[in-house]
This record gives C-alpha cells, structure tokens and sequence, in this order.
C-alpha cells in the first residue's frame, strides 16, 4: 500500500470521527436548547397566571391579606379572591425557582432555602393552608412534596405569632 493511499484512509478515518463528534456535539446542543425553552415556556406561562393573579389582588391588598390571616371565616367573596391570588402568586415565585434548580441554574439547596425561609410568614394560617390543600395539585409533584415536608413545621397560626414575637401586642391585630 502507498504511502498516499494509508493517509488517505487515516484522513478518513479522522474526518469520519471529526463528523461523528459534530454530530454528539450538535445533538447535545439540541437538548440543551429544547431544556432552555421549556424553561421559558414554563416561565411564560407562569408570568401570564401571576399578571391575572396581580390583577385580582390590586394596588393595596394589605387590609384583605390581614384578615385572610386573622380572621378568614369572614372573608367576602372578593376578598377570598384577592387574599388566594395573593398566595397562589407566592406559591408560584417559589415553583420558579425550583424550575431554575432543575435547569441546572441554581442549586436544589437554594430553592428549599427559599421554601423554609418563607414558609412560615406565606402558609403559616389556616386560609394560607387551606388554599395550599387544594391547589397543590397543579404543582410539580417534587416541588409539592417538598412544601408538604416544610409544612410539618408550621402551625395555622404562625404568620400572625411572627407578628406578636416582634413585640406587638394582640390588641394590634385589628
């Protein structure tokens, strides 16, 4: 065999591997391209809910968020909508993160940090709770389990005992 003819097979062979690695790299960049909007489809949607979200809560959802907590068997009908959008919109801002953990942007310890540091001020009374019971099964099924755990800790009434442990007294409340 001539020296030509055993480079020409050597070129070959380096060029099909050449093609072979292109295509492993072309078919990683999909994947990675496929995962990064799924991301922001996810993100486009949830922007959507919580835009419709901060809608029914106002300008000024203060008054209605006190009395969800304090007070939730006498919410009218528009303040129910008000205070559950209100938490449905938390609900969701922490279901963000957990996809940005999954996307590989933040770690899984970020996201749960996040769940416990504001656990106990978002879901920590019964209306709180009570719309948690019937709407977690909208959420990813990890990130709900997750919450779930977390709200082992939490009383129904934590919110407002926070409140009360900063050094206001219970005549405050109204």
């Amino acid at each position: 065999m001539k020296f030509s003819d055993r480079a020409n097979s050597w070129f070959t062979l380096f060029a099909n591997a050449g093609i072979l690695v292109g295509l492993v790299l072309v078919a990683i960049e999909l994947n990675q391209n496929t995962n990064q909007l799924r991301l922001q489809l996810t993100f486009q949607a949830n922007q959507k809910i919580f835009e419709n979200n901060r809608e029914l809560i106002g300008s000024n959802p203060t008054q209605t968020i006190a009395k969800a907590i304090t007070n939730p068997g006498n919410l009218t009908y528009d303040e129910y909508l008000i205070a559950s959008s209100y938490v449905l919109n938390m609900l969701n801002e922490w279901e963000d993160r957990y996809f940005i953990s999954e996307a590989g942007l933040i770690s899984e310890n970020d996201w749960k940090r996040h769940i416990n540091e504001n656990i106990s001020w978002t879901l920590g009374n019964r209306f709180a709770q009570k719309t948690w019971q019937i709407t977690k099964y909208c959420f990813e099924i990890e990130f709900a389990q997750y919450v779930d755990q977390a709200l082992v800790k939490i009383d129904d009434n934590s919110t407002y005992n926070e409140w009360l442990q900063l050094g206001f007294s219970s005549n405050d409340k109204k």
